[in-house]
C-alpha cells in the first residue's frame, strides 16, 4: 500500500491491484475507466507486439471531498488521478494514449491544464499542430518527479509516460468544459515521438514518421516558466484549489491569461 495522502491531499492510497483505497471521508469508487492493451495499441511504435498486461493504466474522474463537491461544480472544475505502472510496451515506456483539447467556442484557444506528480517519474510529452493537425510546429518534454506540477499550455497535445521503475500516480485539474479529441493522435499512430529506453541515458526519442521529414526537435521545458501560477506552490494542487479556487480560474477563462500562459512554452 503507498500513502498518497501527503502528496495529494486526500485520505487516498494506492493499493497492490493498483487501484485507490478511499478512507473516510471520502466513499470507495471503482476507476472511472481502465485502458485495455487494445486501446492503446494504434498509438504503439510497434503494433504487433505482444500484450505484456491486459490493462495498461488507468484512472478516477472528478473526485472531492464530500464537502468540496458543491464548490468545484459551480467553478466548473474536474479532479482526476491516473495510474500508470512501469511497463514496457515493446520499446516503449507505458504511456496514456494521448489527446488535444477542442478549441473554446467562437476561439482559436483551448483549455490548458495543470497535472501533479503524486508518486513515481513521469515525462510528459506537449506537441502544437497548425489548425489541420498537418504540421508540428513544436515538441516539448518536461519530466517531473513527486509533488512537482506541470501545465500543460493551450492547443497542445500530450501523452503522459512513465519513464521509472515505480508505479506513476498524477493528479490533474480541468475545466469541465473541455472537450477531448483522440482522433488527432491515434489517426497518426501516437505523438510524434516516441519514448524508448535509452543507450547510456535514461530515455531515447524516437521520431514517428507519421508527421513527415522534416519534424521538428524535442526541446526540453523547465517547470520554472510556470511558477507564475499559485497553483504551482509547494501545497497539493487539491488543497491549493480548496484554499482559493481563483488559483485555477485560468483553466476555464484562458483567453484572460494568454499573457501567463504564453510564458509556458517561450
Amino acid at each position: 500500500m503507498i500513502d498518497l495522502s501527503k502528496t495529494s491531499g486526500l485520505p487516498i492510497e494506492l493499493k497492490e491491484d493498483l487501484r485507490i483505497k478511499f478512507n473516510p471521508p471520502m466513499a470507495n469508487r471503482e476507476p472511472t475507466y481502465v485502458r485495455k492493451f487494445s486501446q492503446v495499441l494504434p498509438v504503439l511504435l510497434d503494433p504487433k507486439i505482444v500484450p505484456p498486461v491486459e490493462e495498461t493504466y488507468l484512472g478516477y474522474r472528478a473526485l472531492a471531498l464530500p464537502q468540496d463537491e458543491e464548490l468545484f461544480q459551480t467553478a466548473h472544475l474536474q479532479y482526476d488521478l491516473t495510474i500508470v505502472p512501469p511497463l514496457k510496451l515493446g520499446r516503449e515506456f507505458n504511456k496514456t494514449m494521448g489527446h488535444y483539447h477542442a478549441n473554446l467556442p467562437g476561439t482559436a484557444v483551448a483549455h490548458p491544464e495543470v497535472y501533479e506528480v503524486l508518486h513515481g517519474t513521469a515525462l510528459f510529452l506537449i506537441q502544437k499542430m497548425d489548425p489541420d493537425f498537418k504540421e508540428v510546429f513544436s515538441v516539448y518534454a518536461i519530466e517531473a518527479q513527486t509533488g512537482e506540477k506541470v501545465i500543460y499550455p493551450p492547443n497542445y497535445g500530450h501523452i503522459m509516460i512513465n519513464v521509472g521503475n515505480d508505479v506513476l500516480v498524477t493528479a490533474n485539474w480541468l475545466s469541465t468544459d473541455y472537450q477531448p479529441m483522440y482522433e488527432p493522435v491515434s489517426g497518426k499512430q501516437g505523438m510524434a515521438y516516441y519514448v524508448v529506453a535509452g543507450q547510456g541515458k535514461p530515455y531515447d526519442f524516437i521520431p514517428n514518421p507519421a508527421y513527415g521529414p522534416a519534424l521538428a526537435p524535442v526541446r526540453v521545458l523547465s517547470k520554472k516558466f510556470m511558477a507564475n501560477f499559485p497553483i504551482t506552490g509547494a501545497k497539493p494542487i487539491y488543497t491549493a484549489a480548496v484554499i482559493n479556487p481563483k488559483n485555477l480560474a485560468f483553466l476555464n477563462d484562458p483567453l484572460k491569461y494568454a499573457v501567463e500562459l504564453s510564458t509556458i512554452t517561450s
